[in-house]
């Protein structure tokens, strides 16, 4: 990709994380929120900016995750996140090739799923051992919790058992993350 393309976050992320990931915690006033910063929820658009979507998570983790870290309540969001993609139809199709591929397999195709949340996330896989790996993110927009997160809950729904996710390296804009489970 270019690096003057503009980066966009796909609206299917968007429904995951703040229409299908908050259910019923969206209120009118936390809408009304989202919408003043860019983001009109009952009229999504296909893509939108990441300064437009940051501004609108900033917003959403201050009403939703008061009393914790930014780091914390990213984490929360990612988590969130991830279970409200499921609710989606491109997540449904997920969370069934996760179950039936299993965790390692999920984590050496984390290159293709994480394209359909924006235009500009790479993701590379490095095998360390039979159960774990190493996925290194070309661009975690300055919140890796937020993936960490997304990881954790994939994990989940594979059925990892003892699943651990830490940091590896940090190399901003990007982030690796070592994945680890017990077979």
């Amino acid at each position: 990709m270019s690096s003057k393309a503009e980066r966009l976050w796909f609206s299917t992320v968007i429904d995951a994380v703040f229409i299908k990931g908050l259910g019923d915690k969206l209120t009118p006033a936390l809408k009304a929120d989202i919408k003043a910063v860019g983001i009109d929820l009952d009229k999504m658009q296909p893509a939108y900016p990441i300064e437009v979507v940051m501004k609108a998570f900033r917003v959403l983790i201050k009403q939703q995750y008061a009393g914790m870290t930014e780091e914390e309540a990213f984490h929360q969001l990612g988590l969130s996140s991830m279970r409200g993609y499921t609710e989606t139809l491109l997540g449904k199709a997920l969370i069934q090739i996760l179950k039936l591929i299993g965790v390692r397999r999920s984590l050496l195709r984390m290159h293709t799923s994480m394209r359909s949340g924006n235009n500009y996330l790479e993701t590379f896989s490095t095998v360390v051992a039979s159960n774990c790996i190493e996925l290194k993110f070309s661009d975690v927009s300055g919140i890796p919790s937020f993936y960490q997160g997304i990881l954790e809950e994939g994990g989940r729904m594979a059925h990892a058992k003892n699943l651990k996710v830490t940091t590896a390296a940090e190399e901003p804009p990007g982030h690796t993350f070592r994945v680890e489970w017990d077979e």
